[in-house]
């Protein structure tokens, strides 16, 4: 039996759904689709034939490198003895559900890093390969550093280019230490063990409050410039860990 068991339209919750290898269900949603189509919006007016190539693989790369981090983090889960209920991609990214289960600190330390492993490797390899393809570009005399940047000339190159990029931007932000991105669960699996859970809950959502004002110094720019752009993390789930850390209300819980 092949990977795919089954799939179908989940017209309750509008996404498509297919059923993995071991009883893992996989939703994904109609928004996952926003951020594939919206960067080159621009080009479908002058040319909507590049328009369709560039959406078409920005979207595949982006289902790619989002689908092998939540496999990664299932991935991980499973060799810590703990089940998946099910994966969801939508508009923000994607969410693996697990089914309870016990696992040390580093543990699920471990687990929430996998995600964002894979996209590392996946970048170092787009970009060798990346290199690999681009012709060599001929050597200023002048110096080294007084040449433009090298570009992709050709679709293989443009696509390899982008998948180090996506892959590598992936990584950078779920590494941030701050909610609900694997870089908060990190962070507070390897402090609760020394300053304990209430505390390594605080302290990442303090940080990832700090993290979610000091993204205004990208977003604004970058929307003065006709950039619409979206950075994590929110402010509002890393608010209430802040606040609710040490208190009896449950500090919310964030699956990888």
């Amino acid at each position: 039996m092949g990977i795919v068991q089954r799939f179908g339209w989940d017209r309750k919750n509008d996404a498509f759904v297919f059923t993995m290898k071991g009883d893992i269900p996989v939703h994904v949603s109609w928004t996952f689709a926003i951020p594939a189509i919206l960067p080159f919006l621009h080009e479908w007016s002058r040319h909507p034939r590049l328009a369709l190539t560039h959406t078409v693989t920005f979207a595949a790369l982006l289902f790619l490198s989002v689908f092998l981090h939540e496999l990664a983090h299932v991935w991980a889960a499973r060799r810590q003895g703990i089940g998946t209920q099910r994966i969801d991609l939508y508009l923000f990214g994607g969410i693996a559900w697990f089914k309870p289960g016990a696992a040390s600190p580093y543990g699920w330390a471990w687990i929430a890093f996998a995600g964002p492993l894979v996209n590392i490797m996946l970048a170092a390899g787009f970009s060798a390969y990346y290199l690999l393809a681009r012709p060599l570009l001929p050597v200023d005399p002048d110096g080294l550093f007084s040449s433009p940047p090298p570009r992709p000339d050709t679709l293989l190159e443009w696509t390899l280019w982008l998948g180090a990029l996506v892959n590598a931007i992936l990584a950078i932000l779920n590494l941030l230490p701050a909610f609900p991105l694997d870089g908060g669960a990190i962070a507070r699996h390897l402090l609760a063990p020394r300053f304990g859970t209430d505390a390594a809950v605080r302290i990442v959502g303090f940080c990832g409050v700090v993290l979610s004002l000091l993204r205004f110094a990208v977003i604004v720019p970058a929307a003065t410039a006709g950039i619409l752009l979206w950075i994590p993390p929110s402010f509002r789930p890393n608010w209430r860990a802040f606040r609710a850390a040490g208190k009896k209300k449950p500090v919310p819980q964030h699956p990888a």
